[in-house]
């Protein structure tokens, strides 16, 4: 057993020895398409507040890697994004729609690194939750609505030294989600007013910017 234990804890060593990990954070914003609730936004709205065909969200994120070999890395993201949609109605009141998205991802990079910079290139999927809270014009009641669903995504991300293990970074990516219909107790978003369901299935292009820690 003593053998055993010490085979396990030299294999153990030799793993935290050569782990180099990969930790980012920052924010970004992303211009994105969700064509169901575009149709459903500019049938309720006046001509001069339609939402464009893409629209604009800011998104936080934080993301950890793990190197495998030098060129290549696995790693998971969480993503958080936000929009918003206001107008009012003259005298009939504010039409209000907000949204997040809680979006967790498995990654796989190709990579490419020397002294004080590092590439990827790669892709994944994960799980994603959205939260929708809608007020109508003819109420001061805000109704809220989820759903959930998967998403697919494209990345690129590049690591410039800053100091020490601190990098800059800047990233790219293109997302899909596929979310479905948000839904309450009582019905699902879009059926009282618009007389069909909505789904919340988007694609989007982002951009991110923030810190990179790289422990080696």
């Amino acid at each position: 057993m003593k053998k055993y234990l010490l085979v396990f804890a030299v294999l153990l060593f030799s793993v935290k020895s050569f782990a180099q990990i990969d930790l980012m954070g920052g924010m970004g914003i992303s211009f994105q398409s969700t064509p169901s609730l575009t149709d459903y936004i500019n049938n309720l709205v006046a001509d001069g507040e339609k939402l464009n065909d893409f629209s604009s969200s800011i998104n936080f994120f934080i993301e950890g890697d793990y190197e495998i070999s030098s060129t290549f890395d696995l790693g998971i993201e969480y993503e958080n994004k936000l929009f918003s949609y206001n107008t009012a109605f003259g005298g009939l009141g504010t039409y209000d729609l907000t949204w997040t998205t809680h979006s967790p991802s498995l990654l796989a990079y190709y990579a490419i690194q020397g002294t004080g910079y590092k590439f990827k290139f790669g892709g994944g999927a994960g799980y994603r939750l959205i939260s929708v809270d809608e007020e109508l014009p003819t109420s001061n009641q805000i109704e809220n609505y989820t759903s959930s669903g998967f998403g697919l995504l494209l990345k690129a991300q590049a690591h410039t030294l800053l100091g020490g293990n601190f990098h800059a970074y800047i990233g790219t990516d293109i997302r899909y989600d596929f979310i479905g219909e948000p839904s309450n107790e009582k019905s699902k978003i879009g059926t009282a007013d618009y007389g069909r369901e909505i789904d919340f299935n988007t694609l989007g292009v982002g951009v991110k910017l923030g810190i990179s820690y790289l422990i080696r």
